[in-house]
């Protein structure tokens, strides 16, 4: 380049005019989803953000951080400098607990004082903690719920909504964006406001105390239900009623969203936990390959508008051919015809 106050040649000219254009480019791919697609590193490694190609046919890989979204334009950087990991529970968080039982597991936010509000590093937390329930083949079930009797999560600390710290890829609480392959049960003890919500709406079933209370009130501070809420409602309860839940905000109680079907069981008062627990225990007694094989046929049908077509589309399905060659089907046959209970494997 020429020294500063020296006229630039043609070439220079080109240089920094493709150097800018390729900053643009890299912004854009760190900040709009829309210009990227997702990938893998690896068999166990983290979500990467692969851009499909900047304006000078190069492509550029950005994987998601808590401190930050990175990114190289070769991939192998990027595996030296984020080498891929197995996921693992730690030994300790600083906004979770988490506690295993069997071939389940309970995970609790907890953060009472702030009504269980998450703040950044705790959907970090979350997310790793999904991720090593879903890698962990002696996991079946899972529950989440809050400390305390008052909230179960009351959206997004707004404290720390500015800080510009990215959310990880599996979304709000590490569920609102991952394509489960177990199934979660959302404990709901109390408050379950705007991302609390989105949350239990992101879970496959949800049990909720007398005194729990469900709101999408992002509307009511300027924003809306991203996290999977705009979407997942109108999916669950009849779509008028969601148009109004999303559009003032309302709240509704435990009952209400029984009606209307985005809860499955109302507790005892003060035994939400119970609850959960006794729907997690009806589904430990079943294959766990079974239930991972509907969920995974269910969330294909889901891509089909018409129930035949999507009917035919799951029959074909890998998860067809999976079942066939699992020992839990062989075991589960074998079992009923000497009319003994079955011993399953999860796999």
């Amino acid at each position: 380049m020429s020294d500063v106050g020296q006229p630039l040649s043609r070439g220079e000219h080109a240089e920094r005019l493709i150097f800018a254009v390729r900053q643009l480019f890299v912004r854009q791919a760190l900040g709009v989803e829309r210009n990227v697609s997702r990938e893998r590193f690896g068999h166990f490694g983290a979500h990467v953000l692969a851009a499909r190609r900047d304006l000078l046919e190069q492509r550029i890989y950005v994987t998601a951080r808590p401190e930050g979204n990175r990114f190289a334009l070769d991939r192998d950087a990027v595996r030296r400098v984020f080498p891929p990991t197995r996921p693992a529970f730690k030994d300790r968080y600083e906004h979770v607990l988490v506690k295993r039982d069997g071939h389940l597991l309970e995970v609790t936010i907890n953060r009472p004082d702030a009504r269980n509000s998450l703040p950044n590093a705790a959907h970090h937390e979350l997310a790793g903690i999904f991720d090593a329930y879903e890698a962990d083949p002696e996991l079946w079930v899972a529950i989440i719920t809050g400390a305390g009797d008052r909230a179960f999560c009351a959206g997004a600390d707004l404290k720390t909504a500015d800080s510009g710290a990215p959310m990880p890829p599996s979304g709000f609480a590490g569920l609102t964006s991952r394509s489960k392959i177990k199934p979660v049960i959302a404990a709901v003890n109390g408050f379950a406001f705007g991302g609390g919500f989105e949350t239990a709406l992101a879970c496959e079933m949800v049990i909720a105390d007398p005194a729990a209370t469900f709101a999408l009130s992002e509307v009511k501070v300027g924003l809306f239900a991203a996290a999977g809420g705009a979407v997942r409602l109108p999916r669950q309860i009849p779509r008028k009623i969601a148009y109004e839940l999303l559009l003032t905000g309302r709240t509704i109680d435990a009952e209400t969203g029984l009606r209307y079907g985005c809860v499955n069981r109302v507790s005892e008062p003060g035994r939400v936990m119970d609850a959960a627990r006794a729907l997690a225990a009806e589904i430990l007694l079943v294959s766990p390959t079974a239930v991972r094989l509907t969920m995974q046929s269910m969330r294909e049908a889901e891509s089909y508008a018409d129930a035949d077509e999507a009917a035919r589309a799951v029959q074909f399905s890998s998860a067809v051919d999976s079942l066939m060659v699992s020992e839990d089907m062989a075991e589960g046959i074998a079992a009923f015809s000497q009319k003994r209970q079955p011993i399953w494997k999860n796999r």
